[in-house]
């Protein structure tokens, strides 16, 4: 294993235990789907090869019991919870409020958010109250459908996904930085433009705050 994916893996695991043990002032409906942007990927090195099966031996399946079977049902019925509210981009009402494609509104769980429009950026008020992935993912969906956004390259569009990808940078942001730092009002609200495209938390952290990422800056000392 490369000691650049050693370094991603711990990175990635230190951040997920830190949002998992830590108590934040975030919508406790959405939290079970906020992800990290560093994903890892890799192979363990030195692995020996495994015992070939004796042709002869014959793998019986194990009978399924009523009581495995029922706490299968049950995992199943905990995973489609995990899934987000809207199923279509109708779903948020996303209304012209000046008449001028330029302030919007859209309902979210029963609040209605303010978004709002200038060329190549979508401005969305409050966004860190909203945190499940794939009601983010619809919600840009409908927000490109009125108005699209080009990519960092200024050809290309931006996807919903990409635009979620980004949403969910600004939540950890939020999450991460102090009260009392002066860009946590600023990650309150995320503006998705072109600039921004791709980046992952740190990069974002560090082109707001100008100071390089440190993990441990985001540790209270005793």
């Amino acid at each position: 294993m490369s000691m650049m994916k050693k370094t991603f893996f711990i990175t990635n695991f230190i951040l997920m235990i830190f949002l998992c043990g830590c108590s934040f002032s975030v919508e406790k409906n959405d939290n079970s789907n906020l992800e990290l942007s560093i994903t890892y990927f890799g192979e363990s090195e030195g692995e020996s090869d495994s015992a070939e099966m004796d042709s002869t031996e014959i793998e019986v399946p194990e009978e399924k019991t009523e009581e495995s079977s029922s706490s299968e049902d049950a995992t199943d019925e905990k995973d489609d919870s995990k899934g987000g509210i809207l199923s279509d981009i109708s779903d948020i009402n996303l209304r012209d409020t000046d008449g001028n494609g330029k302030k919007y509104l859209f309902t979210y769980n029963g609040k209605d958010y303010s978004a709002v429009y200038t060329k190549d950026n979508w401005r969305i008020y409050d966004s860190c109250e909203i945190n499940n992935t794939e009601d983010i993912t619809i919600i840009c969906e409908a927000l490109i459908s009125v108005h699209q956004i080009h990519g960092s390259d200024m050809e290309s569009y931006r996807t919903a996904e990409d635009m979620a990808y980004e949403w969910l940078q600004h939540n950890l942001a939020y999450m991460f930085l102090s009260d009392d730092n002066p860009w946590k009002v600023h990650a309150q609200n995320v503006d998705l433009d072109p600039k921004d495209q791709g980046k992952s938390f740190d990069e974002i952290y560090e082109d707001r705050t100008g100071k390089e990422f440190n993990l441990g800056d985001f540790f209270k000392t005793p």
